[in-house]
């Protein structure tokens, strides 16, 4: 527990509230399909040394626009109630001026709601069209989603101790060559 006398900042295991909601989220409303049609592209980030990483095992999903925007209402209200009970330590205004294990604690806390934020996108139904990508970083899938849709990935790398998680969200509208696109740094979410 976490008293007045003590410092501001509790053990992430003390806070009060729930922790992330994970349950599947609500499918939408089915959408009349559209003709079907074939995309196929390459997922991979360049990391700050100019190395291009390919990512294997990303699951790209397609969901029509008007369903994807229902399930990120979901996903920004379960991040949002998250972030409010995990920001007094993940977020302390006064980071610079903690003790070291405070700092500590702070980080963890910072790194366990970067994570939450990421595998929150689990929750989402599967989706009408969906592939993983091969050692190369390639997938390649036919649909029916009718236009407009979203092209949705999510992925994460680790290196060392480090993890970093990424995200995609890309519109058909903004889609030039549907057999040649690119899930990399430039639009990431």
């Amino acid at each position: 527990m976490c008293y007045a006398s003590e410092p501001a900042i509790c053990p992430v295991a003390e806070l009060p509230g729930a922790p992330l909601d994970r349950s599947p989220i609500q499918a939408y409303p089915s959408v009349s399909p559209g003709p079907s049609r074939t995309i196929s592209g390459r997922c991979f980030i360049v990391t700050d040394g100019g190395q291009k990483v390919k990512l294997a095992n990303v699951e790209v999903r397609i969901y029509h626009q008007r369903e994807f925007e229902w399930y990120v209402q979901e996903v920004s209200a379960r991040c949002e109630a998250r972030y409010e009970v995990m920001k007094a330590v993940a977020c302390p205004r006064n980071f610079a001026a903690l003790p070291l294990q405070e700092m500590n604690k702070s980080i963890a806390a910072a790194e366990d709601l970067q994570r939450d934020f990421h595998d929150v996108w689990q929750a989402l139904p599967a989706a009408e069209a969906s592939a993983r990508t091969d050692a190369d970083g390639r997938f390649s899938i036919t649909h029916r989603v009718a236009q407009p849709y979203i092209v949705f990935a999510v992925g994460s790398r680790t290196f060392g101790k480090e993890t970093e998680y990424y995200q995609w969200q890309v519109s058909s509208i903004v889609i030039s060559n549907p057999s040649e696109i690119e899930l990399c740094n430039d639009n990431l979410r």
